[in-house]
């Protein structure tokens, strides 16, 4: 009796695996490397233009200069009382603004009714230029710090209050359902299960109205005067025509720009260290 012998496998004809993925830190230093790239040929073409006389330096001196006039205002007492001053100015308008559009984002996410009541009159206040309620709040409250939050806490708000309420509606039903079902009180899936899911579009807003509320600030401090502020420090050294208050201006101006790039940078940071979960389920997705 002959042994049947297996047949041999047929080869296979479907589409082959792709090829790993890169670790996603190398894509974020790659990504780092190449914003660093340019922005250091952006100084240099800046420098080289300086520096070759196609441009009047009164208009664009040498950004080395720049960056130098930039190092030795930090040695000026009043220079770091100005940043200072802007910084808790920034930090006192986020925390306000959080603590407002946060408890807000999620009632009106929860509650429909609350939605609906509420849509107009945001919808009515959200386009207004935050820059618009200068006058009126100057008048009002004068140029002092409680003008400035007002405004700077405009302006966060929305960013916060709209990523919070996108972040509720975003929260599996299923998930409430099943916390319901275990007995857990509404306030109770609130706090379990809404704020934690919501939690990374939350940080999203935050991360968006950071750099919103630190260019309100510089801007209302730059319109409206006051004693303090890198705005005002701008205004006082434009009152000056010589190049030396000039090359100030500008390297204040690159300060504030530091400022903004290390403060999203943080915020960045801690989103992907603390809600790096949510990012690949997203890229997935």
């Amino acid at each position: 009796m002959a042994i049947a012998t297996p047949a041999p496998p047929a080869p296979t004809t479907g589409p082959t695996p792709p090829r790993a993925q890169k670790p996603r830190s190398t894509a974020r230093r790659n990504a780092v490397l190449r914003g660093l790239a340019g922005v250091v040929g952006l100084i240099l073409l800046l420098e080289i233009v300086s520096r070759s006389g196609l441009v009047n330096t009164n208009f664009l001196p040498p950004f080395s200069s720049v960056l130098w006039k930039a190092i030795t205002l930090w040695g000026d007492e009043v220079f770091r009382a100005d940043v200072l001053s802007t910084l808790l100015t920034y930090v006192y308008g986020m925390l306000i603004a959080c603590a407002i559009a946060i408890p807000v984002g999620v009632v009106l996410g929860m509650f429909r009714p609350a939605y609906r009541g509420a849509r107009a009159i945001v919808e009515l206040m959200r386009p207004i230029p935050p820059v618009a309620l200068v006058p009126l709040v100057l008048l009002v409250l004068g140029a002092g710090l409680e003008m400035k939050l007002v405004i700077v806490v405009f302006a966060a708000i929305w960013p916060i209050m709209f990523n919070t309420l996108y972040g509720v509606h975003d929260v599996d039903p299923y998930a409430k359902e099943m916390a319901r079902s275990f007995g857990v009180s509404r306030f109770g899936v609130i706090r379990r299960v809404v704020i934690p899911s919501a939690a990374p579009f939350v940080v999203t807003g935050i991360r968006i109205a950071s750099s919103i509320a630190l260019i309100v600030v510089i801007t209302v401090e730059l319109i409206a005067g006051g004693a303090q502020g890198i705005g005002a420090f701008i205004s006082r050294e434009r009152a000056f025509s010589d190049a030396e208050s000039y090359l100030a201006v500008l390297a204040a101006t690159v300060t504030a720009g530091l400022l903004g790039l290390v403060i999203n940078l943080g915020i960045g940071w801690l989103e992907r260290r603390f809600f790096g979960w949510d990012a690949t389920a997203r890229g997935g997705a």
